[in-house]
């Protein structure tokens, strides 16, 4: 949910059956039809970029407002990238666009960045003995429990390749700064 108390969820369309996904608060103009692969925290960010700039209410923007709400969501596209983007989703030319095509647009954008949440709760599970660091040792258990085969030495190799300070252990900042230099 949102700051606003959005919600998303499922809804079967009137005809043929197709699936519909609503956010809970705002106009039925919203409506989806594909999520095009985000996940649901993603959509109610887009929707309150979207929303912020459909000042009529109308459920469309203009290219200068889909611009704008780019940018409001940390995306900052060349002129040339923005136009290559819109003339993929606008092909008609029309200069507007509705929610559903705004999702789409997003989808042209490397959105799969990590939310310091996720990060910390994933360096959680990996520091089993709450130390504060990740070694060898853990990150080869939770591999494995993950169905992954590693050995030690697998494991100690991945941590030294993590490891900026040589302390044979992967503390929080390491662990966030190897993740966001792989996405």
């Amino acid at each position: 949910s949102s700051p606003f108390g959005t919600k998303i969820h499922l809804v079967a369309a009137m005809s043929g059956g197709d699936i519909r996904i609503r956010l809970d608060g705002i106009p039925d103009s919203y409506i989806l039809t594909d999520k095009c692969g985000f996940r649901d925290s993603e959509l109610v960010d887009f929707c309150w970029a979207f929303r912020l700039y459909d000042v009529l209410g109308d459920g469309v923007i203009d290219a200068s407002q889909v611009r704008l709400a780019l940018s409001w969501l940390g995306e900052e596209p060349s002129d040339k990238a923005f136009l290559t983007v819109m003339n993929d989703i606008d092909s008609h030319g029309k200069g507007v666009m509705d929610f559903q095509r705004f999702v789409k647009l997003m989808a042209k954008f490397d959105r799969s960045m990590i939310t310091e949440d996720e990060l910390v709760n994933a360096f959680k599970i990996f520091d089993k003995d709450k130390s504060g660091t990740i070694d060898a040792i853990e990150l080869q258990d939770v591999l494995c429990k993950l169905g992954f085969s590693v050995n030690p030495l697998q494991a100690e190799e991945m941590i030294q390749a993590a490891d900026e300070d040589g302390s044979g252990e992967c503390e929080y900042g390491e662990f966030v700064r190897k993740i966001i230099e792989n996405q």
